[in-house]
């Protein structure tokens, strides 16, 4: 799935639930909510690195819950990109992928032959 369908699928979700729970949802909650969202990766992230009790929860039971708070986190950044209106998939290839375009590029430009 592209990046931008899947934000875009998940701002969908995000609007149905607080519909369903009646609070109004606009930037300034999503904000909010990715704020709370990274705290809860922090939690499982102390979790599984043993810096945190665990809860009677076995390891993989710690595991599936990183997995779970990190698709929460990036959802709510998916959800925050598609409300606001930025195309997810444009800014980062600004961002990132830029870095490895100029990497190859100096890459090729280094194996080029020497002018005579």
């Amino acid at each position: 799935m592209e990046l931008r369908a899947l934000a875009r699928q998940i701002d969908a979700i995000s609007r149905r639930y607080a519909d369903v729970y009646g609070f109004e949802r606009d930037a300034d909650w999503l904000v909010l909510k990715l704020q709370e969202e990274v705290g809860e990766v922090v939690q499982a992230w102390l979790a599984k690195t043993g810096r945190q009790r665990d809860k009677g929860h076995s390891p993989e039971e710690i595991d599936r819950r990183f997995a779970l708070e990190l698709a929460d986190a990036v959802g709510m950044l998916l959800a925050l990109a598609e409300a606001t209106g930025v195309d997810i998939e444009q800014a980062i290839d600004e961002k990132w992928l830029v870095w490895d375009r100029r990497v190859s590029q100096r890459a090729g430009e280094a194996d080029a032959p020497e002018p005579d």
